[in-house]
């Protein structure tokens, strides 16, 4: 084999890097390093971009091939590269495993601080709309309260006494809350499901990739 191949699989080999590494940076993009979602999606992101790093890799181990045993220093020199690159990225993807864990982990405790917010901030709303639906006097304020709320919350007043029709849209409120409180639960579940797949897809890649590139590592040691 020439004698440039290791060179130029040495400079390949640092291309393939450097994408690798443009990339990842384009595609953490907008940042939002407070959010577990942002967390996963770079997980994902660094899997994807495995093929390179793992061919620039195989570039540099293949290309020792083609040294002769009488050019110590190019061996040498090649394998010193090829460790650098194997440590590196196989400690970021053996990183990887534990931080996808926590930010499976987080999303799932932060999806819950969230639907609480929000079901409790839903519920001082439709509390201080029962306290006024309570303190109306007459079926005509009964109606401008019900004007003045988000359309379809309350129900059109069925004919009856004032009492019936406090009751009938009240028990209203209480429909809304109940379904509200359901659908919170619903979106939190799917979230969770969706994510799963790609969390464990994540897993299941970093874990063969830093396996592969901590085994290139002890060959050229």
């Amino acid at each position: 084999m020439s004698a440039a191949v290791p060179a130029h699989a040495r400079r390949l080999a640092v291309v393939l890097e450097l994408l690798a590494l443009l990339a990842l940076v384009s595609g953490a993009f907008p940042l939002a390093v407070a959010g577990p979602v942002w967390w996963l999606r770079l997980g994902d992101s660094l899997v994807n971009l495995a093929p390179l790093l793992l061919l620039a890799v195989i570039l540099l181990r293949f290309a020792s091939l083609s040294i002769s045993a009488d050019d110590d220093d190019d061996w040498l020199a090649l394998g010193r590269q090829t460790v650098q690159l194997a440590s590196r990225w196989g400690l970021v993807f053996a990183l990887l495993v534990p931080l996808q864990l926590i930010s499976f982990g987080w999303l799932w405790f932060d999806s819950g601080a969230q639907l609480t917010d929000q079901f409790n901030q839903a519920t001082t709303e439709l509390t201080g709309l029962r306290n006024r639906l309570n303190g109306a006097g007459s079926e005509a304020e009964l109606q401008r309260i019900q004007a003045s709320t988000v359309p379809g919350l309350l129900p059109p007043l069925v004919p009856g006494s004032i009492a019936q029709q406090k009751a009938q849209l009240t028990e209203a409120l209480d429909l809304r809350r109940s379904g509200l409180q359901t659908n919170l639960n619903r979106q939190r579940t799917d979230t969770l499901v969706n994510s799963l797949p790609g969390t464990l897809r994540v897993l299941l890649g970093a874990t063969i990739v830093a396996a592969f590139l901590f085994t290139i590592r002890r060959h050229f040691q």
